[in-house]
């Protein structure tokens, strides 16, 4: 017989809040019983979830914590548990927590800059630069909040390789940032930042060839979540890297980022296209190969059309360029970078990519060989 554990009540919440985000952000609007039901369910999570979850109990300085604190840490656990890896963005958050009855300037608190869960080390924020904290930042959690609810998590999540605190530590992680791997070096040049977007961008090709180049039908590739982590630990890389970089912040792409406040999800459209443009001398690309490129998981790609919608950011700035708009099935226009774009990412290198045929050939020697 099946018992009903105050983690799956709560993970049940955290479906019902993510789901009314979704509808939302198809237009659709949510009766005021849904909503109230919704409602009352965080309501009681207190009682009947948060103090009953063994993690919780095992942690002291978890008693700290008030509802909506530990709803921000649940909500970000729910994201692991449902198989995405990708930090979650500040708006999307912030929406989560207004469907569950948090006002608007309450949710900005719990995320902004003085919030107790940064300062504590209960989640990670990067926030994009020159963008507006917390609107503009993408949250994670540490391993200290993740083991709130999982405590097996705290062993898996560190592993043998990383320096960590003895069994029973009660002790957060003490970063607000994502722990730098000390064998990171800082980048010697832009074109070794851009290499390593080209590393980030073929982990995901892989990643998106796993999750739609088989039968719907049949189970998850087996290497589904390896090449999951591996996209992602790729990504996180490049940020630990730029953040031991002082003179990151003029490079091309992050500038482009900075100016138009573009996300990972932005940044990974505009890579993709552009080493397409370089390499592979495809100028068009499907706008869905760029969604699905994009996806960590089958459903994402129902969910990021917005991505590159009429109205999208990419588009709205001109970054991203349709060859016509009359076919009434947008996602079937194809889109190309704009040549400005091209030009100011590489800037930095140049007036044209200081890419040799042998530096290509041994660079992609050393990628197929892992």
């Amino acid at each position: 017989m099946t018992t009903h554990s105050p983690l799956d009540g709560l993970l049940e919440v955290c479906d019902q809040l993510r789901a009314l985000h979704d509808n939302a952000a198809r237009g659709a609007i949510p009766s005021e019983d849904t909503l109230r039901r919704t409602r009352e369910r965080v309501a009681e999570l207190g009682p009947q979830a948060f103090e009953l979850l063994p993690g919780i109990q095992n942690q002291p300085l978890a008693e700290s914590l008030n509802s909506h604190e530990l709803l921000v840490l649940a909500l970000l656990f729910h994201r692991r548990v449902s198989g995405t890896s990708d930090a979650l963005p500040g708006t999307t958050l912030i929406g989560l927590l207004l469907r569950a009855g948090v006002p608007r300037s309450e949710a900005l608190r719990l995320l902004g800059p003085n919030a107790s869960l940064r300062k504590e080390s209960w989640m990670m924020a990067e926030i994009t630069r020159n963008g507006l904290d917390p609107l503009d930042g993408f949250f994670l959690p540490t391993t200290a909040s993740l083991a709130l609810f999982w405590p097996q998590q705290d062993k898996a999540e560190k592993g043998e390789s990383q320096p960590s605190a003895e069994a029973g530590n009660d002790t957060p992680v003490e970063n607000t940032a994502p722990i730098v791997d000390p064998k990171l070096t800082p980048y010697s040049s832009e074109q070794e930042y851009l290499w390593d977007l080209y590393a980030w961008r073929q982990a995901c090709l892989k990643r998106a060839a796993t999750l739609f180049d088989v039968d719907p039908d049949q189970p998850q590739h087996p290497q589904a979540m390896e090449l999951r982590e591996q996209a992602r630990r790729c990504w996180v890389g490049i940020r630990q890297r730029l953040s031991l970089t002082p003179e990151s912040r003029d490079f091309g792409l992050e500038k482009l980022a900075a100016d138009f406040r573009l996300g990972p999800n932005h940044v990974l459209v505009v890579t993709h296209m552009l080493f397409a443009e370089i390499l592979d001398a495809e100028l068009y690309l499907s706008p869905m190969e760029c969604l699905r490129l994009v996806a960590d998981r089958r459903e994402a790609a129902f969910t990021m059309r917005s991505l590159l919608a009429p109205k999208s950011r990419l588009r709205r700035e001109g970054i991203v360029l349709s060859e016509g708009e009359d076919s009434a099935k947008i996602l079937a226009v194809p889109l190309s970078l704009a040549d400005w774009v091209v030009e100011r990412v590489l800037a930095g290198l140049g007036r044209s990519p200081k890419w040799s045929q042998q530096d290509l050939e041994d660079f992609l020697a050393g990628e197929s060989g892992r």
